[in-house]
């Protein structure tokens, strides 16, 4: 607490828990229990026994004042050292685990001391919980941030932005400059590899991004990297970026595609229509919806309709969402909705550049996974025409 005094905060949280400190260091109960654990301390100092050790036998009593021997004895034997020779002397190695001996004895010893080990159980029992809750809290979280900051540096190092957002808990106008996924970044660099960063931004009515383009493209990196930013810049954390701002969520949603599972007896369309429906009943209008390819498991044509009734309920609670898709005519469902597609080298379509930008969804994409699926893309034809 002295040093904490002596820092020169600038914060506005860090001043306020500096604060906070004070007042609770100087209140009567953390006062009053200060003096009784000096009091006790003082006590369990004053404590002195004897052990009696006979064969396999331990005999505990008070301390009365014997003569120590030990330095006598030490220097009765100086005289017959013999320069560096093997040490036969045995190191006694402290725990904080008692084992059956040392609790035995500490048992006797507390039969010598009654008075003292009574007051410590009263003691025990009665601040159990003496740690204040919102200290406790702040002892977590500040561990948590200094290690997200430490993990932070090797990304710093290699000349990846950094910014403390802005945030409003009623304004759904988000952006985000030069951002991008920390796995992936973290991932990267350890791999001395390049990574791409991506902007977005929603403004006015905006809500909802739909993310189109080829397979491999980073869009469902994209997506994630939209919750992760959201996340931790609500947890008070920098994001990846160069200058940024966020909604102050209360829930974020995920529903990204899995495995059809034997324990539930439900397909793949029925299992996503469960969980989407789940969602959308407990979401606010301050909830946050990440989805990646919903649907795909059933018919364009169906997947388009089940999606515009997706599209429509997430609408209608003005909800923040990033929706990977190949359905172009999410895309374009109303002014509510952006088209982001990921793009591809225009001299090579096969080469992804993981840049995601704002323009219209022109289906190409979908058609190529339709025909990356069925093995129709030129190169498969032309392997099997080879063959």
């Amino acid at each position: 607490m002295h040093d904490l005094s002596l820092a020169d905060l600038k914060s506005r949280g860090f001043l306020a828990f500096r604060e906070y400190l004070t007042n609770h260091a100087d209140s009567e109960r953390f006062t009053s229990l200060l003096a009784e654990t000096k009091k006790l301390k003082a006590d369990l100092s004053s404590i002195k026994y004897c052990l009696l050790i006979k064969g396999s036998g331990i005999t505990v009593r008070k301390y009365e004042s014997e003569i120590d021997y030990s330095a006598d004895v030490e220097e009765t034997f100086r005289k017959f050292k013999q320069g560096a020779v093997k040490d036969y002397r045995v190191k006694f190695t402290e725990s904080a685990e008692m084992n059956h001996v040392e609790a035995k004895v500490l048992d006797f010893v507390a039969q010598l001391y009654p008075d003292i080990f009574s007051h410590l159980d009263d003691y025990s029992e009665k601040n159990g919980n003496y740690l204040d809750e919102t200290i406790a809290v702040f002892d977590i979280e500040i561990q948590f941030y200094v290690a997200y900051m430490e993990f932070l540096a090797p990304f710093r190092q290699a000349g990846l932005k950094f910014c403390y957002p802005q945030i409003s808990d009623n304004d759904k106008e988000v952006y985000d400059y030069e951002g991008f996924d920390l796995a992936l970044a973290h991932k990267l660099i350890r791999e001395l590899s390049s990574l791409v960063c991506n902007d977005f931004y929603l403004k006015g009515k905006e809500r909802i991004f739909v993310v189109s383009g080829p397979n491999q493209g980073g869009k469902t990196t994209f997506a994630r990297t939209f919750g992760q930013l959201h996340y931790l810049a609500c947890l008070g954390c920098p994001v990846p970026g160069s200058e940024s701002r966020f909604f102050l969520f209360d829930r974020l949603f995920t529903h990204f595609e899995k495995e059809e599972s034997i324990e539930n007896l439900r397909g793949k369309l029925q299992d996503d229509l469960v969980r989407i429906h789940a969602i959308l009943n407990e979401a606010t209008q301050n909830s946050i919806i990440i989805m990646n390819e919903i649907f795909t498991s059933t018919t364009l044509q169906d997947a388009v309709y089940l999606s515009e009734k997706v599209m429509e309920k997430i609408i209608e609670l003005d909800l923040l969402c990033i929706w990977v898709s190949f359905i172009e005519e999410l895309a374009s469902f109303g002014h509510q909705t952006v088209s982001m597609v990921s793009t591809v080298a225009p001299e090579n379509p096969a080469l992804r550049t993981f840049k995601i930008i704002r323009r219209t969804a022109d289906g190409l994409a979908y058609a190529l996974s339709i025909a990356e699926k069925y093995r129709l893309t030129y190169d498969h034809l032309k392997e099997r025409i080879e063959s």
